[in-house]
């Protein structure tokens, strides 16, 4: 492999867990579609914490208010993110919010936040 290609192996890793996860919770047929539109929300602005309440729940966090957007999602793509913020929930930064919130709740955590989970 020559210097210039890319490694995928790491995003095909976070793409198939997270579509096994949805299809385990929700839809098989549908798991492929929600994961695509999940990743694609996942950059710039929002990052792709992970998915709660039996994978309805897709949790971001949006680096231009500090704080946690949770975003349905389904077929048609991830609903609104970019909503305001109300003062009172806004954080430091993503340590202040994963020291609040128990990971074992979760269905699913992004890899790249795995290790707060241990």
């Amino acid at each position: 492999m020559s210097k210039s290609t890319p490694k995928h192996g790491l995003f095909t890793h976070v793409k198939g867990e997270l579509a096994w996860t949805i299809a385990e919770h929700r839809s098989p047929s549908e798991a492929i579609t929600l994961t695509r539109h999940l990743t694609d929300a996942d950059e710039g602005r929002y990052e792709l914490l992970g998915l709660v309440n039996e994978c309805e729940v897709a949790l971001f966090w949006d680096y231009f208010w500090n704080h946690v957007v949770a975003a349905g999602f389904d077929v048609d793509g991830v609903d609104d993110l970019a909503r305001d913020a109300p003062e009172e929930i806004r954080y430091a930064g993503r340590e202040d919010y994963f020291a609040e919130v128990d990971l074992e709740d979760w269905d699913w955590i992004h890899p790249r936040h795995q290790w707060r989970a241990e």
